[in-house]
């Protein structure tokens, strides 16, 4: 089984950027994804072209920061400039038809483009808060990544029985699997075939709530499936005061991520088990810088 260490929110501040690279340097961490219009993604984008063997993707951000596009040209997806502040906003906006979907795929276009301007070109997308799961939404983010040769967007969230994940998680996986499942329909049969088939695990102990040994049962059970690729999604980071101050009520424990990455033993347990820690450019063999 080939598992692919992931940090979610590069880009986000330069301490989570300061973690999410010290977790690649000397931790089993292979991959991220830049968020283009984030605080700190040009401090991002310039640690990812000095770091050409770090795997960099797309991290649709359509909540609570502030757009590549101007603000005018989608009215329905911002407030006061910015998008609107949680996804149970953009869900319930979305379900009453007051978020429009071609506004959406116009900014994820624009966000495209943006990171290929950072110098990056992404291997793999994904979405903040998974918004780009969206029914409507989601084939045209497919299409749009199938347009640069990517063929790994994030689609299907997994995990183990036992745990002490909140039960609300649990809920809230099952609710984004069958949103993901309706809006897989949407996605042309040629597509569907096309796109790499892997699972993500770690939705449930999202924000630092993941140890050694739970992520190893985890991944011990996805093997006994037969899933042949499972990305770990983390988000790994450092902690200070900016971040706190900006992003305090995630009531994320980014160290404690950066730290699991960090675990000396991780690498001698994987082995034993004949896992492979990769990326998503290594199985997709694109580059990484343009």
């Amino acid at each position: 089984m080939k598992v692919v260490f992931h940090a979610d929110d590069f880009g986000l501040t330069r301490a989570v950027n300061a973690g999410i690279v010290e977790a690649f340097d000397k931790g089993v961490l292979r991959s991220t994804s830049l968020m283009p219009g984030a605080g700190a993604a040009e401090d991002a984008a310039a640690l990812a072209r000095a770091l050409p063997r770090l795997d960099v993707g797309l991290h649709l951000t359509l909540v609570e920061e502030r757009p590549i596009l101007p603000p005018d040209r989608i009215p329905s997806l911002v407030s006061d400039g910015r998008f609107w502040p949680s996804h149970v906003t953009v869900f319930a906006r979305w379900a009453t038809g007051r978020w429009r979907v071609d506004e959406a795929a116009a900014e994820a276009a624009a966000q495209w483009e943006r990171i290929r301007e950072l110098g990056v070109r992404p291997s793999h997308c994904d979405g903040h808060q998974h918004l780009h799961l969206l029914p409507g939404l989601f084939p045209r983010v497919v299409a749009l990544a199938r347009g640069d040769g990517v063929r790994f967007v994030r689609t299907r969230l997994v995990g183990a029985p036992g745990g002490s994940g909140a039960a609300v998680r649990r809920a809230t996986r099952v609710a984004l699997n069958a949103v993901a499942a309706l809006a897989r329909r949407g996605v042309p049969a040629g597509e569907r075939d096309a796109a790499a088939r892997f699972v993500t695990v770690g939705f449930v102990e999202a924000g630092g709530r993941l140890t050694t040994e739970r992520l190893l049962e985890i991944l011990d059970a996805a093997r006994s499936s037969g899933m042949p690729i499972v990305e770990v999604m983390l988000h790994p980071g450092d902690r200070d005061a900016e971040t706190e101050r900006q992003y305090g009520h995630w009531n994320y424990r980014w160290e404690r991520d950066r730290d699991l990455l960090l675990d000396p033993r991780l690498p001698d347990a994987l082995a034993e088990r004949g896992m492979e820690v990769t990326s998503f450019r290594a199985l997709g063999g694109a580059d990484a810088v343009s």
